[in-house]
């Protein structure tokens, strides 16, 4: 008897102890209500996400000049639950001479089609589209760069990334008959001149990594501390546009003696933690016939941390594969990030201008985070007004990694004048882009089951608190309170 009247007084002062303990110590206030903790179910469905995943590829057919998008056809596209267009700007006409302000508005008119369908563009430039064919010199096209810059700077909201482009046949870095592709200084200043025009919050993707070693003159991966610091090295990725040809996936390798292949896979491995990773599948090795299937497919989508993948190239042999073999579907899924909650622990009963506190733990099940920025937000939605406000959180989504488990401990202050009554809690994603902020197809939908808002892209915790005057406990002593949501 004893033990158990022991039990019953002290269970709350422990339990208190214990919260206070698991939020860490600052700005925690005692909570005299309980907690509500929450588990998740998992989704295996396949559905969009932005800026990861199979993109479409719209290309130049032969030397032919490229057509605007249409927005029917975007929209088409989004329907599929496709994100992602790849847009390669054939520049033919202009390799001696600037382009044309109808071509530049044709490219702003592009970015808004896509803008208006929800998706975002990768894109590249070439002079040529055949093998063998003539590029510009340099200066020209520099000079192309600094014309683009304007449309950049207006349109880097829809833009995921660029691929490196304008060098040799198909602005694939080779065949250059200028010379630019074998000549290291000209490749480190045409690739830092592309970064130099495009705004920081965006990245380039080259189709070598050895080119990057050279470009920076540093052997190493990418640190944690140097990810996302916005410098040309922490900005430039990699495009694979033969994945799984070869040994040497068809040059993207600049070696084909295995021990030289599997330094160059461990150093991209550690860099593509922190930078895109795309590309495209070529033709089947006819040499080794399991190079391609779905066990070393999968095993090196994985090990590179690949975000994007054509889905209509050369090797639509080996997609057939992939389907037959029974890989494909969790290749869609797997693509890029996959984020899925597990479990939240979320004080119950707060008053006003007290603190709110909330724990919750996520897993990635993706072979890759996202690399451009993102944001994250707690959301309070009151049931009967809809009245909502927000609270952004000091933690990087990108740097929640593939294969990991984060746990993420929030604390804020609830606004002295917040309306009394029950809140739904919510989970944002959304893109950072004030143009974008407020779209529901540019925010991350978790892999759970009944989490995710179509109409808002929010992510229900499936769980409320309420706002209660009568509530005990110190005030919140920090800077971090929840603002109304306009």
């Amino acid at each position: 008897m004893k033990i158990r009247i022991v039990k019953n007084i002290y269970f709350p002062l422990v339990l208190v102890i214990i919260i206070h303990f698991a939020f860490g110590c600052q700005n925690t206030a005692p909570i005299n209500a309980a907690t509500l903790t929450k588990e998740y179910e998992r989704s295996d469905e396949n559905f969009s996400n932005p800026e990861r995943g199979f993109f479409v590829a719209i290309n130049p057919i032969r030397n032919q000049p490229v057509s605007p998008l249409e927005i029917s056809e975007m929209q088409k596209l989004r329907s599929q639950k496709m994100t992602l267009v790849r847009r390669i700007y054939l520049l033919s006409e202009f390799k001696s001479r600037p382009i044309s302000q109808s071509f530049l508005k044709m490219i702003s008119n592009d970015c808004e089609i896509a803008r208006k369908a929800g998706l975002k563009l990768i894109i590249r430039f070439a002079y040529n589209w055949q093998r063998g064919g003539d590029d510009a010199p340099q200066q020209i096209i520099f000079s192309h760069l600094e014309q683009l810059k304007p449309v950049f700077e207006a349109n880097y909201d829809v833009i995921a990334y660029l691929e490196a482009g304008f060098i040799g046949s198909w602005g694939q870095w080779n065949r250059s008959p200028h010379g630019l592709d074998e000549n290291p200084q000209a490749r480190r200043e045409t690739l830092f001149k592309l970064l130099s025009v495009l705004p920081g919050e965006r990245m380039i993707a080259i189709p070598y990594a050895h080119h990057k070693r050279d470009a920076f003159n540093n052997h190493n991966p990418l640190t944690p501390q140097e990810a996302f610091n916005r410098t040309y090295r922490a900005r430039t990725g990699v495009h694979n546009d033969c994945f799984l040809a070869s040994i040497d996936d068809g040059g993207t390798y600049n070696s084909t003696n295995p021990d030289a292949v599997e330094r160059q896979k461990k150093f991209l491995r550690l860099d593509n933690r922190y930078v895109v990773q795309g590309g495209e599948v070529c033709l089947p090795n006819e040499d080794d016939e399991k190079l391609d299937d779905c066990p070393n497919a999968l095993t090196e989508l994985a090990r590179m941390r690949w975000s994007t993948l054509n889905s209509d190239s050369g090797g639509t042999e080996i997609y057939q594969d992939w389907k037959t073999q029974g890989c494909m579907e969790e290749i869609k899924r797997r693509l890029g990030y996959r984020f899925r909650l597990l479990k939240s622990v979320i004080s119950r009963n707060i008053k006003p201008g007290g603190t709110f506190l909330m724990e919750f733990q996520i897993a990635n099940d993706g072979w890759a985070s996202p690399y451009n920025p993102r944001r994250l937000e707690v959301i309070l939605r009151n049931r009967q007004t809809g009245n909502k406000y927000y609270l952004p959180v000091k933690n990087d989504p990108r740097m929640w990694m593939a294969g990991e488990t984060k746990i993420v401990k929030i604390v804020g202050g609830i606004p002295p004048t917040m309306p009394l009554g029950e809140y739904q809690v919510l989970l944002n994603l959304p893109d950072p882009s004030p143009n974008l902020y407020n779209r529901p197809e540019y925010s991350i939908r978790l892999a759970n089951q009944n989490v995710w808002e179509a109409s808002t892209g929010y992510n229900s915790l499936l769980t409320s608190i309420v706002v209660d005057k009568n509530t005990a406990g110190s005030n919140y002593s920090g800077e971090q309170f929840f603002r109304l949501h306009n």
